[in-house]
């Protein structure tokens, strides 16, 4: 499989895709791969789930969610839309009634339920995020990171 731990950059498909997105930051190619995710009907290829789920993380960290220790100096316009479109294409991939073909690597290791738990984490932190920064936003209007400072948040909100 080509991972050596349950984060979504540790991997090389990951970390190779990364190292492409970051000089221009096109959010075009990404949106590509999440479409072919979410209008497959019989079988989500493991490349695919790779990039979608690195891209999940990846919203969560440039938004100040959590923390990675993969270089992301990076900018592109995070969206509303955006971070829905990476959750539903996630949840295609962890919960698909046909065949995922990385959930079906993952379910075969001992790790498969922390690799779950933290893709599960990343959707919460996207999803609560959403519920208190981006309402009342237009779908296409730049969200911007979490002040870690806000009165919002809970001493512990960035426990993972």
């Amino acid at each position: 499989m080509g991972a050596w731990g349950i984060k979504n950059f540790e991997n090389d498909t990951a970390v190779d895709w990364l190292n492409d997105f970051q000089p221009e930051g096109n959010t075009a190619e990404i949106e590509e791969i999440l479409d072919q995710v979410l209008a497959e009907k019989d079988f989500i290829d493991d490349e695919e789930s790779f990039i979608t789920l690195a891209f999940l993380e990846l919203l969560a960290v440039k938004l100040n969610l959590t923390q990675t220790t993969m270089e992301t100096n990076i900018a592109f316009p995070i969206t509303r839309a955006l971070i829905e479109k990476t959750i539903k294409a996630t949840h295609k991939i962890l919960f698909f009634e046909n065949h995922s073909e990385l959930r079906e690597l993952w379910e075969e290791s001992e790790e498969y339920t922390p690799w779950q738990d933290y893709q599960s984490f990343l959707i919460k932190i996207l999803t609560d995020y959403l519920i208190t920064a981006g309402p009342g936003k237009n779908m296409d209007e730049p969200l911007s990171p979490v002040d870690k400072n806000s009165a919002w948040l809970p001493p512990d909100w960035n426990k993972n």
